[in-house]
């Protein structure tokens, strides 16, 4: 039986990428919607701006993994000559884009008289160069000649993902932070998020358990690429469950001791950050294990898989 397991395999900094990078867009979005329509202390503020490096370096990771494939990094270059006609080259210039405008506010946050209105120009930037950047990778693989690729579960699932992913990894950066208000409504919405794109994206990940049963060339089935997919589906279902239920008690925790302990900062704990960490890390292996299966799914119209 043919298996796609190689396939995905030589594609794993692709899964790394679209594993990673999406949720540490949508981190960067939520960070800078806080940051943008909420009132801080100027000491507030900075820290909060501080620690928006960790979604920063999430993305940036994926990235430089997705580099690698491209073989010789002088290729890249290449890429921005198709902007418009080529959804590769939509996908690198939007990360650019997203990239230039975080890594210039970060390190602008650092001065010691920022401007106000060039920070919320920097912040809009992020948001919206957050969005289109999560919206080009699930277009990306839009390919009309490869079957299992184009069917509209992909995009979906993706954007699912990054708000998975997203919201758990804002947690930990304005938990960093020490940002008061995490422990109350905010982090109430955050996690409810997370629950409720898992839910969704189980459903969209079962509705396209069920089409590739359906979908074949004259060479091999799409179910035969991934004869395991229900189990890994089982997989993902089971550790990003595990991850949002662990981070939903931690911030329950959270909660109540920022009640005890009254008004002010939260008071930070090194548990609880693990605790987050760790919730997130199942989060992403979770969606890992199902990018796996989605390069495992290759197949052409053609005589090749």
């Amino acid at each position: 039986m043919i298996s796609g397991f190689d396939t995905a395999l030589s594609e794993v900094t692709l899964v790394l990428f679209t594993t990673l990078a999406p949720s540490g867009a949508v981190a960067l979005v939520l960070v800078a919607a806080v940051l943008l329509l909420s009132k801080f202390e100027s000491a507030m503020r900075a820290r909060i701006s501080t620690f928006m490096c960790i979604p920063l370096v999430v993305t940036m990771v994926g990235l430089v993994a997705s580099a690698t494939h491209l073989g010789n990094p002088a290729n890249a270059l290449y890429v921005f000559l198709h902007v418009g006609s080529s959804p590769l080259s939509n996908e690198v210039v939007s990360a650019v884009g997203l990239l230039a405008c975080s890594g210039l506010y970060w390190l602008y946050s650092f001065s010691v008289k920022p401007l106000v209105w060039l920070q919320r120009l920097l912040l809009a930037l992020i948001a919206a160069m957050g969005a289109v950047f999560v919206t080009m990778v699930s277009l990306a693989y839009s390919v009309d000649t490869i079957v299992t690729w184009s069917m509209p579960t992909v995009p979906i699932s993706l954007w699912l993902n990054a708000l998975m992913g997203g919201p758990l990894l804002a947690a930990i950066t304005l938990y960093a932070a020490q940002w008061r208000a995490l422990a109350g409504r905010f982090g109430l919405m955050l996690m409810a998020a997370s629950f409720v794109a898992l839910a969704a994206n189980t459903v969209v990940y079962i509705v396209q358990g069920m089409q590739l049963g359906g979908v074949a060339n004259s060479v091999v089935a799409a179910a035969d690429l991934v004869p395991h997919y229900h189990t890994m589906l089982l997989a993902f279902a089971l550790m990003c469950f595990a991850g949002c239920v662990l981070a939903a008690f931690t911030m329950h925790t959270v909660s109540r001791e920022a009640v005890a302990h009254g008004g002010g900062e939260l008071v930070f704990s090194k548990r609880v950050l693990v605790r987050l960490l760790v919730s997130c890390l199942l989060v992403f292996a979770g969606v890992f294990i199902m990018r796996f299966a989605f390069y495992m799914m290759h197949l052409t119209v053609g005589l090749a898989v």
